[in-house]
């Protein structure tokens, strides 16, 4: 028997659960963020990582993922750049999973994006491949990109694999490139001064 149109008993409590897990982190990093009690001084892994799963969990509310990521790996914070990456990746993993579930639900005012349609399509014909290659990528579609996986009935486990390996790949190479452009300003300017 299926319960609201798309869900049979047990699978019904899972994702009530799972839902309520996510919005539970993504309002609390929110009032964090909004009432300045969070120091981007001394944010260390787990700061990382709610700020990355209130990034991609938040369709509405802008918060600086990439910068984060880029203070925390600059030398003087301390932060390993492969850690970052994997830290991130898993909070941007669970975030992106707001989009998948309004998917599942088939009733989301996205769907009438005019490239919803198209990333649609492109997810039935090379799923995967798809998912690896836009999580990767630092995009503002991704949101999109869940819901059509959601709204086709993508495999969860399929992808949560795949978009955690994207994101932590994009995570690392953004810390990467902090880590080393930071390092680089700061040789500059202790040989010039």
């Amino acid at each position: 028997m299926l319960i609201s149109g798309f869900v049979s008993r047990h699978e019904l409590w899972p994702r009530v659960g799972l839902i309520t897990f996510v919005a539970m982190f993504i309002a609390f990093g929110a009032v964090l963020l909004v009432t300045g009690k969070f120091d981007y001084q001394s944010i260390g892994y787990p700061g990382i990582w709610l700020v990355s799963l209130i990034g991609a969990g938040s369709m509405i509310l802008p918060v600086p993922g990439l910068a984060v990521i880029c203070v925390g790996a600059s030398p003087s914070i301390g932060l390993h750049p492969a850690m970052i990456g994997i830290v991130a990746g898993s909070g941007e993993t669970l975030g992106e999973m707001t989009g998948y579930l309004a998917g599942l639900s088939g009733n989301t005012l996205l769907q009438k994006h005019r490239m919803y349609p198209k990333i649609r399509n492109w997810l039935i014909d090379r799923g995967a491949i798809v998912l690896f290659v836009l999580s990767v990528i630092p995009n503002p579609i991704f949101d999109l990109i869940g819901l059509a996986a959601g709204g086709i009935r993508y495999p969860l486990k399929k992808f949560l694999i795949i978009i955690f390996i994207g994101k932590s790949i994009k995570s690392g190479s953004i810390a990467y490139a902090c880590y080393f452009g930071v390092s680089a300003i700061q040789n500059l300017a202790d040989n010039v001064f």
